[in-house]
């Protein structure tokens, strides 16, 4: 059983950090393409995900010494077709005249591993199928790759990383894995029994194209935070004086990334842009340059320049000072804090209440949509 278990806690483990990696890109196609994103199929194509990753561990784990691999003397390939039935009637208790024995055969190895790797590849075909709708042809051959694929992983020895196979490269496998996706494509209406089908969760998502949701802006602003960051850095490293901690010339960033870029682009930064919404006015007519320039001073002037500028320079002074004029130190942390808290909260408040808007939009009169 372990050596079951321990492939799929493996896969558990790193599955996060590699979603994490590939939630960005699947985001930004998803808003692009239907402006929301479906939780439900966001479940399942990332279902999808964790179960090739463990599929895949499942063929190369547990990983051997490679000094015991070099001194192996087993078989690397079996080139002849049904071979394990053969090993099945020949290894097993199996007598077709005596159904007492059917029970007891299912538990032996002879019939465990050729079902285990037909059953591998089910979830392979119904997942093609519900998720990107292909043909039994398409699910045929793409099961016959992905089992071809993982064949020559054990052929070459984990791509040559082991100076021999460590597990047998088998024709049967081929034949066990293809017919096992074959079988997940078909029963796959099965599951659409239970489940809504992907065109129904991408008509959903589309409903909600025109808004711009808590997550959408959220992935929108850290696009934007990463390329102006980025840019500076450059810039610094080109122009030494733009890499000082410099509030005045990050306000002249701000200005040209944060207001005039959007000003020529429709109310877009670049952010926005790939994630396809806008700032406009409460009446969602083209925004103007004085409330923009408002809006945008009070997010990133004030919000994020306080984070970046002001509080560092506030505790500069205040280790600086060695306990001296103590009460104005704390009341000036305070005081930033407290805006930080309350940004917080009005994002919170933003993330739970669909209509709502943040202090610096209700201010200006401005609001973000989806395009």
């Amino acid at each position: 059983m372990s050596a079951y278990i321990t492939p799929i806690t493996t896969a558990a483990i790193l599955f996060p950090f590699l979603a994490a990696l590939a939630v960005v890109p699947y985001a930004l196609w998803q808003y692009r393409k239907y402006g929301s994103i479906s939780k439900l199929k966001l479940l399942v194509v990332f279902s999808f995900s964790f179960y090739l990753l463990c599929a895949y561990f499942l063929i190369i784990l547990p990983l051997p010494d490679r000094n015991v691999v070099a001194h192996l003397t087993t078989l690397r390939y079996n080139l002849v077709p049904f071979t394990a039935a053969r090993y099945f009637f020949k290894t097993t208790v199996l007598n077709i005249t005596q159904p007492a024995t059917y029970l007891a055969a299912l538990r032996q190895p002879g019939f465990i591993q050729p079902f285990f790797n037909l059953v591998l590849t089910i979830p392979f075909g119904l997942f093609l199928r519900y998720i990107l709708g292909v043909s039994l042809k398409k699910a045929v051959l793409a099961s016959f790759c992905l089992s071809l694929f993982f064949e020559l992983t054990q052929l070459s020895g984990l791509y040559f990383i082991y100076p021999r196979p460590y597990r047998l490269f088998d024709v049967d496998d081929l034949i066990l894995n293809t017919s096992g996706g074959t079988l997940g494509y078909l029963i796959e209406p099965l599951f659409v029994k239970l489940f809504p089908t992907i065109e129904q969760l991408n008509q959903e998502a589309e409903k909600e194209r025109n808004i711009a949701s808590f997550w959408r802006r959220l992935l929108a602003l850290v696009i934007d935070l990463f390329i102006f960051n980025l840019i500076f850095q450059i810039l610094g490293a080109v122009i030494k004086p733009l890499a000082t901690q410099n509030y005045g010339i990050y306000l002249i960033g701000v200005f040209i990334y944060f207001v005039l870029v959007p000003m020529l682009a429709q109310g877009s930064t670049l952010g926005k842009k790939l994630v396809k919404i806008k700032i406009v006015a409460v009446n969602e007519q083209p925004v103007g340059f004085g409330p923009l320039l408002v809006r945008q001073f009070l997010l990133y002037g004030v919000v994020f320049g306080n984070l970046d500028y002001f509080l560092p320079l506030v505790l500069k002074a205040f280790t600086a000072a060695n306990g001296q004029h103590l009460a104005f130190y704390l009341t000036i942390l305070a005081l930033s804090g407290i805006v930080f808290v309350l940004c917080l909260l009005n994002a919170l408040v933003l993330l739970l209440k669909k209509n709502s808007r943040m202090f610096y939009e209700r201010l200006t009169k401005t609001r973000e949509i989806g395009y």
